[in-house]
């Protein structure tokens, strides 16, 4: 038979006050997602590598390359729930990421009144704002100031000067065609690293560092970015 287990009364615990923690202390315990963006491609690790956008703080981007790659940086920011607005000289070539996109996705010749709402976290409000331009002249950088917007420009040749391109944090370079481009932009170093890029690779500058990536193009984006034409190599984006 067992015998009963007697619980002994719980002895009064010291009264404790919870309080908020000092304010630095805080800023320490805040999260910050890791490689948070849109996806790019694989870097050499083997590793994803994203492009910071959209984010809560807002940002530049810009690529050399041809505008292929805007369109395909709008269906990814599209499928993170943001609205697109194209800047574009080739509004024919947005066809099939219009299908797509529906009313979220505004094609035009210039920038007009951008943005066209207010920017919101993913699934809240609107969504974040994005404008990915392909014009000669690049956007206004103050564009880009504030939360959720995402301002991208594509070109091979930017301007000497650009206040745009001066003030980059991330830059794409799709080709090693475009080394001198890059050199002329970034200096010396990020020049000979583009010019060893292997076929098929992509260079990306942040910061103080360099990656080479191979970027990640499925059959159905190639169906979407080059309607009416028959797909070109796997993984390899065409353009115009």
């Amino acid at each position: 038979m067992n015998t009963p287990r007697t619980i002994p009364e719980w002895a009064p615990l010291p009264a404790t006050r919870w309080r908020p923690a000092e304010a630095a202390a805080s800023l320490a315990l805040a999260l910050t997602p890791v490689d948070a963006g849109v996806h790019l491609g694989t870097g050499t690790a083997g590793q994803p590598v994203t492009l910071p956008a959209p984010t809560p703080e807002g940002g530049c981007l810009g690529v050399l390359g041809e505008s292929l790659f805007g369109r395909l940086f709008a269906l990814r920011l599209l499928a993170a729930g943001a609205r697109v607005t194209a800047a574009t000289r080739v509004p024919d070539q947005w066809r099939g990421v219009a299908l797509a996109a529906g009313e979220r996705l505004t094609v035009g010749d210039g920038v007009g009144r951008w943005p066209r709402h207010a920017p919101t976290a993913p699934s809240a409000g609107e969504g974040p704002a994005a404008l990915v331009c392909d014009l000669r002249r690049p956007p206004s950088a103050a564009l880009a100031v504030g939360p959720w917007r995402t301002v991208l420009h594509v070109t091979r040749n930017p301007p000497r000067r650009s206040a745009f391109w001066a003030g980059l944090r991330t830059v794409v370079v799709l080709d090693r065609q475009f080394a001198e481009v890059t050199e002329r932009l970034l200096g010396a170093g990020a020049g000979t690293f583009t010019r060893a890029l292997e076929p098929g690779r992509i260079a990306v500058f942040r910061d103080d560092r360099a990656e080479s990536v191979a970027l990640d193009l499925s059959a159905g984006e190639n169906a979407l970015l080059t309607p009416g034409r028959r797909q070109r190599e796997r993984g390899r984006p065409g353009g115009v």
